[in-house]
């Protein structure tokens, strides 16, 4: 079974994107060393983004496993591999996340995914983070199956029609709060999601719509994303298929 979230990192106060960024530069200068470690642990998928939020940058990860992220967090601990002892370091220094520690809230949720099945090739991804309006978990949950679950025929023409392949959405509850992470793979994701914010198709204005509720005002899905940098991608850059 494949698992697949989306995971937000803060950068650290007095940290900057440049050293948000040396993680991911490690890990392309070491690329046989990653390569072992993320087959040990099920890694299959790896991509890392950055973005400028309101609340400062941000580092979201994409990542597909064989295991549950729990698993993975503590094979990750537990490995005597030292890119990973290195990796799991440079988290705590950058980020101010200690893996070491159980995380303060309940693990990352997975509340919403679709892969297109007659896609049979990877292609580019994009992810990016949204804060969710305190108390408003559940109703993110309940949106989430409505879309993914009980409207997935609708989902799927319209993700079709946008030239999207999958889509995923993580519920996140952090001490900043709770974040919905989602990450798109498509041709062109930045394309795609342009053309989701101008769509007028039914669904997709209905799907735009119930998010208002779930997220902040100042969060508008009728306009496309600000640019999103990609960090690193596992496809890309160690294993392009």
């Amino acid at each position: 079974m494949t698992h697949r979230s989306v995971l937000p990192f803060p950068i650290a106060p007095g940290k900057t994107d440049a050293e948000a960024g040396s993680i991911a530069a490690y890990l392309k200068a070491n690329p046989d060393e990653y390569r072992e470690s993320r087959a040990r642990h099920g890694i299959t998928v790896e991509r890392v983004y950055l973005q400028a939020t309101p609340m400062g940058s941000m580092v979201v990860v994409y990542f597909e496993t064989n295991d549950d992220f729990g698993a993975v967090t503590r094979g990750l601990l537990a490995s005597d591999l030292e890119i990973d002892r290195t990796f799991v370091t440079m988290v705590a220094d950058i980020h101010g996340i200690d893996l070491h520690q159980p995380p303060a809230g309940p693990p990352p949720e997975t509340i919403g995914e679709w892969v297109d099945p007659d896609v049979t090739t990877r292609r580019s991804g994009l992810a990016f983070i949204v804060p969710v309006l305190p108390g408003q978990d559940d109703a993110g949950r309940a949106f989430a199956r409505e879309a993914y679950v009980a409207r997935r025929p609708e989902l799927i023409e319209s993700r079709r029609a946008l030239g999207q392949n999958a889509e995923v959405a993580t519920l996140s509850v952090t001490p900043m709060g709770s974040f919905l992470c989602a990450y798109i793979e498509a041709a062109d994701p930045v394309e795609a999601n342009r053309r989701f914010a101008a769509s007028t198709r039914p669904f997709d204005v209905w799907f735009k719509d119930g998010l208002k509720t779930v997220f902040p005002p100042q969060v508008d899905f009728y306009q496309p994303l600000p640019p999103v940098t990609t960090l690193f991608d596992f496809i890309a850059d160690l294993a392009p298929v």
